[in-house]
C-alpha cells in the first residue's frame, strides 16, 4: 500500500497542505467537501493505482492558510490556488477528483478552463444550489451582516477528541470511522481543549450565489466537457430530485448506496475502479 507524503504548495505568497499518494504518472488533484479536509481522500486515493495524487487542504481547511479578514470564501476564489497549486506540481493539465463543494469547485474550473483540466470526476456534487436573480441583494446584505459580525464570535471549543468525532458524526451523518479521519487532520489542541483548524468564517453566507440561468449555462459547458457524477443514494441525489429527476442531468451520471461520504466506505472500490475507467478513456 502507498502511503500519503505530506507536502505544501506554495500559492502566492501562501501554503496550501497536501497529502500526495504517487501510485502512478497520472496527474490528479483531489478537491474535498465543505468542513472537510484533504484527509477525505484517506481511503480511495491508495485504491487509484496508476495516478499521482495529490488531495488539497482548501483554503481554511485542514492546515492550509486563512483568509485574511477582507477577503471570504465564496467558492470560485479556490480556482486561482488550485491553478497556483497545479503549477507548483508542474502539471500544466490535470485531472480532478472532487467530492461536493470540491465537485462544485471542479465542475466551475472545467467549464471556465477546459484547456487546464483534462478531466473530471465528480463525488456527490457538481453544481451549486441556485438563487433567484431578485434575491442577489438579500443574499449580499446577509453575508455583510455575518461577515461583519463573525469577529465577535467565540470558536467552539470541546473537552475532548471524543466530543468532537460524536458532533461531527451527528452533524455531517458519517460513520464514526470516516469521521475520524476528518477529527483526526482537523482538530487542534488549545490550552482549554480542542478547536477546529477551519476558519471559522467557512460558515458565513456566500456574498452572491449563482442564478438559475448561470447554473444551467454551466450545466450546458459541463455537458460539453470530460465529466463523470458519482452521486450517492443518501446523500446528493436526494436533494437533487428535489430540484428535477436525475435524468435530466446532462452529464453522465452513477447512482450508489450509501451517504454523501461514500468515497469513505465499502462503496470507495466500486468508485475508485470506475473513477480510474474514466479516467482512462480521456486521458
Amino acid at each position: 500500500m502507498v502511503h500519503a507524503e505530506e507536502i505544501e504548495l506554495d500559492v502566492g505568497g501562501v501554503t496550501l497542505a497536501a497529502k500526495r499518494w504517487r501510485n502512478g504518472p497520472l496527474p490528479v488533484l483531489a478537491l474535498h467537501g465543505w468542513l472537510d479536509n484533504a484527509a477525505s481522500f484517506d481511503v480511495i486515493a491508495p485504491m487509484l493505482k496508476g495516478a499521482d495524487v495529490v488531495a488539497i487542504d482548501m483554503a481554511g481547511h485542514g492546515h492550509s492558510y486563512h483568509r485574511t479578514l477582507q477577503a471570504s470564501y465564496n467558492i470560485w476564489e479556490d480556482l486561482p490556488d488550485i491553478l497556483r497549486a497545479a503549477d507548483q506540481l508542474g502539471w500544466q493539465k490535470f485531472n480532478l477528483l472532487g467530492h461536493s463543494r470540491g465537485a462544485i469547485i471542479s465542475a466551475l474550473l472545467i467549464a471556465t478552463l477546459p484547456e487546464r483540466v483534462i478531466s473530471a470526476a465528480l463525488l456527490d456534487g457538481y453544481r451549486p444550489g441556485p438563487v433567484p436573480v431578485q434575491d442577489t441583494f438579500k443574499q449580499l446584505a446577509t453575508f455583510l451582516r455575518e461577515h461583519l459580525a463573525a469577529a465577535e464570535k467565540p470558536r467552539v471549543r470541546y473537552d475532548t477528541p471524543q466530543r468532537a468525532l460524536y458532533v461531527r458524526t451527528r452533524v455531517s451523518n458519517m460513520r464514526d470511522d470516516s469521521a475520524q479521519l476528518i477529527v483526526d487532520r482537523g482538530l487542534q489542541e488549545v490550552e482549554d481543549g480542542y478547536i477546529w483548524r477551519a476558519d471559522p468564517r467557512l460558515n458565513l453566507a456566500s456574498a452572491i450565489k449563482l442564478s438559475h440561468e448561470q447554473v444551467a449555462l454551466l450545466e450546458e459547458l459541463l455537458a460539453q466537457r470530460p465529466c463523470k457524477l458519482w452521486l450517492a443514494e443518501n446523500g446528493a441525489a436526494k436533494w437533487l430530485r428535489e430540484q428535477k429527476p436525475l435524468e435530466e442531468i446532462p452529464i453522465p451520471q452513477r447512482l450508489l448506496d450509501g451517504s454523501h461520504h461514500f468515497h469513505m466506505e465499502e462503496q470507495a472500490q466500486i468508485i475508485a475502479a470506475e473513477v480510474l475507467e474514466f479516467f482512462a478513456v480521456n486521458n
